[in-house]
């Protein structure tokens, strides 16, 4: 019960990590060594986890809701509600990826589109409800101003870039021409609240003091968006360009442009955030203490690796391949490190408390101690 009262959305970032880099290392553009064993491993150990993650969450609500509902009122948990949304959203998307390849190709597409639909359904809840309460209930401060306030706004572009791939199951013209509006409107919906949100970053950023060693992780978050943008616009240019009849072409060339522009806009910030990484590494910062929001440094380049990698494939050119094969690179070396203290912290009783002598004492036990 302990265990089951403490376990938070946040949780559902381990579902996002390991989810896109078994993805992103089963579609490399450029082949590698047991690329596809690895990818279906990975894929075995997301469901895995969302499944338990899924159960853990469940439990919580039903029996220990007041410790669920409290997290609507904590602004900084409520935040992680955007976590769950894109852990289903990621888990969808692989169901295409790599699931076809494993199980009868039908039903894993029927698999990725029922998750897919639950996870725009709570990528809407995230988007809705968690800045409604951070503008009505919470209280934070302009120098709190973080990155992890992109967490409940992000879902819906996850959404759509994972959702392009299966407009072209979607049904008949008009089915797929719903869908397609649809995953542009979560585009919509999403962009500009995201350059909303990173201009009150930037402004934190340039006015109050710096990120601590604690919060610099956070700034990986403004990476993520960036990809799927990418991953949008190059993917709803190759999976519906038979939607927009005889705009098809030149909706491709702009999926180019848009994409190759974010791109740029993408490497700006993975070398300002590594930046502040590197500083809290060096006598100069504070150290970069462990907590479940390293994640941050594994999805958000996932995304933006996803991105390199739709970008190859509406262009053709090999250097967005290279690209992508040193981004995996990178995320691959994050994902290791990463999972690594993830599993030692469960382990050590720092992540979830579950070891008897962490279990929660009584007052007079805790004063006679």
């Amino acid at each position: 019960m302990h265990i089951i009262r403490q376990f938070g959305v946040n949780w559902f970032t381990t579902v996002m990590g390991i989810g896109i880099v078994a993805a992103l290392t089963y579609t490399s553009p450029i082949h590698l060594p047991l690329q596809h064993a690895v990818g279906e491993v990975l894929f075995i150990c997301v469901n895995v986890v969302f499944v338990i993650s899924l159960l853990m969450w469940l439990l919580r609500w039903l029996l220990t809701p007041d410790a669920a509902i409290e997290d609507f009122r904590h602004p900084g948990r409520a935040l992680f509600y955007g976590a769950l949304a894109m852990g289903m959203n990621v888990v969808g998307n692989d169901y295409f990826l790599i699931g076809t390849h494993m199980m009868q190709k039908h039903t894993a597409i029927v698999i990725s589109f029922a998750i897919w639909l639950a996870g725009v359904a709570a990528s809407l809840f995230s988007v809705i409800v968690v800045p409604y309460l951070l503008f009505t209930e919470h209280k934070v401060e302009r120098d709190e101003t973080v990155a992890s306030w992109l967490i409940p706004l992000v879902p819906p572009i996850v959404a759509a870039a994972t959702g392009t791939n299966l407009i072209p199951y979607a049904g008949g013209p008009g089915a797929q021409f719903t869908m397609t509006a649809g995953i542009l409107a979560l585009f919509g919906m999403t962009f500009f609240l995201y350059l909303m949100a990173s201009a009150l970053v930037y402004s934190r950023l340039v006015f109050h003091r710096r990120l601590n060693g604690q919060e610099a992780p956070t700034l990986w978050i403004e990476i993520g968006p960036i990809g799927m943008t990418m991953g949008t616009f190059s993917g709803i240019a190759l999976n519906a360009p038979h939607v927009f009849g005889t705009a098809a072409g030149p909706l491709r060339d702009l999926g180019g442009v848009v994409a190759i522009a974010m791109w740029g806009v993408g490497v700006w910030w993975i070398l300002m955030s590594a930046l502040y990484t590197f500083l809290h590494l060096s006598p100069k910062g504070e150290g970069l203490p462990f907590h479940l929001g390293w994640w941050s440094y594994v999805f958000p380049m996932g995304a933006f690796t996803n991105g390199t990698y739709a970008l190859h494939k509406l262009v053709g050119h090999p250097f967005f391949a290279v690209a992508g094969l040193v981004q995996l690179g990178i995320l691959w070396l994050c994902f290791v490190i990463v999972m690594a203290r993830t599993i030692h912290g469960v382990a050590a009783g720092h992540l979830i408390q579950w070891r008897p002598h962490h279990e929660t004492r009584s007052p007079l036990k805790a004063r006679r101690a």
